[in-house]
């Protein structure tokens, strides 16, 4: 195995100042948090910013929202420490900067590959490809002195998850929770041994290109889960997951506006992947329904049947709505992120526990439901 701190200063420092030269971003196609996540728990390190508490919550301010801090400020971070950490991390962050779902450019990763192998060589470490997904290498490392492949920690990685979260709607108004609940959801699953695909304030076209690549994905994993933070709204039977630049006039346009929630399903069930979880926390109040003269009773989505292997979580029960929280994350995520983690409990007593504490937070008035055909127990954590 590869021994900590073989690695010197000089050398980290040859390889970090590489991709300023390239000027090749180090966070691929992710964005800075979503990358960092995958290495550090960012909701455990603190905020540089006073204006916030975590790491998480400073670095996508000032790395997606405003862009002000240059790409090179991780390199120098000391709650990162990339000159300093153990060999074994700083070649995991090396090795996820080549990974296929960080960086899709064939060209990227031949320039890098090159850097880091030729500043490692002199302490007989190479960065190879060990194993591959949908086609596409995945890199690891091997200890030239034993001849040992080292598997980087988490790429046996078997659960794949696309998050979408939406807030800031061009014609539904603002909601508050869904990008937080987003961004806590992916840091929990990525803890959870999930690969994770977060996707913000989509658009229509974005909804459906991020659906049906994640169906494609999915094919070389076992365990999928789909989760959706937004409005969604039920019209003739269908329930429908509303993007942010939706303009539903009437109820006959939402079919053109919107994406059928079964879309993903479909996609998920077409992977063959063993086991899918679908968590709709979707049921809030449809801001075009006053427009529509629409009933009650057509208010919140409605049940879907779950294919084989597959289960279906929403926030409320079929017709109702659901609360979008008071604090930073809505109702049902803040509870689903409570219990999602419990060790030895199997998926449907997770999702009973999370009921029973949404009954007691809302004083009956939102009942999580869930519609199942698991064959096998589940468990996010065992």
């Amino acid at each position: 195995m590869i021994k900590q701190n073989k690695i010197e200063l000089a050398s980290r420092r040859n390889i970090l100042d590489g991709f300023l030269v390239t000027r090749i971003p180090w966070y691929g196609n992710l964005e800075q948090t979503g990358f960092l996540g995958r290495l550090f728990d960012l909701s455990s390190l603190p905020s540089t910013d006073g204006r916030y508490k975590t790491a998480a919550e400073d670095i996508y301010k000032h790395t997606y929202l405003n862009f002000d801090w240059p790409d090179e400020w991780v390199f120098t971070d000391s709650r990162f420490n990339l000159l300093h950490i153990s060999d074994q991390q700083f070649l995991d962050f090396l090795c996820l900067t080549i990974h296929p779902t960080v960086r899709d450019s064939e060209d990227q990763v031949v320039t890098l590959l090159e850097i880091y192998n030729n500043n490692l060589a002199k302490y007989k470490i190479e960065i190879v490809a060990i194993s591959e997904i949908a086609g596409k290498p995945i890199y690891g490392i091997k200890d030239i002195l034993n001849e040992i492949p080292v598997r980087v920690e988490g790429e046996k990685q078997s659960r794949l998850a696309l998050i979408i979260g939406c807030s800031n709607y061009s014609h539904g108004g603002f909601l508050a929770n869904p990008i937080n609940d987003a961004n806590l959801m992916e840091s929990k699953l990525i803890s959870l041994d999930f690969e994770v695909v977060k996707v913000l304030d989509p658009t229509l076209r974005n909804i459906k290109i991020s659906m049906d690549d994640f169906g494609e994905r999915l094919k070389g994993f076992d365990i999928g889960l789909f989760y959706f933070a937004g409005h969604g709204v039920q019209v003739k039977g269908l329930n429908y997951l509303v993007p942010v630049d939706a303009e539903i006039r009437s109820e006959n346009m939402v079919e053109y506006d919107c994406v059928e929630a079964a879309r993903v399903l479909a996609c998920m069930e077409g992977s063959n992947s063993k086991v899918n979880i679908v968590i709709l926390d979707a049921c809030r109040d449809n801001p075009f329904e006053r427009s529509w003269g629409r009933g009650l009773g057509q208010r919140g989505l409605t049940t879907m049947n779950a294919p084989k292997g597959s289960l279906i979580a929403y926030s409320t029960s079929p017709g109702k709505t659901a609360s979008d929280g008071d604090g930073d994350n809505g109702l049902y995520t803040q509870s689903l992120l409570k219990h999602i983690a419990t060790k030895d409990t199997t998926v449907m007593s997770m999702f009973q526990r999370v009921r029973m504490d949404v009954i007691a937070k809302s004083n009956n008035e939102q009942v999580p439901w869930e519609s199942t055909s698991l064959t096998d127990d589940f468990y996010f954590n065992s």
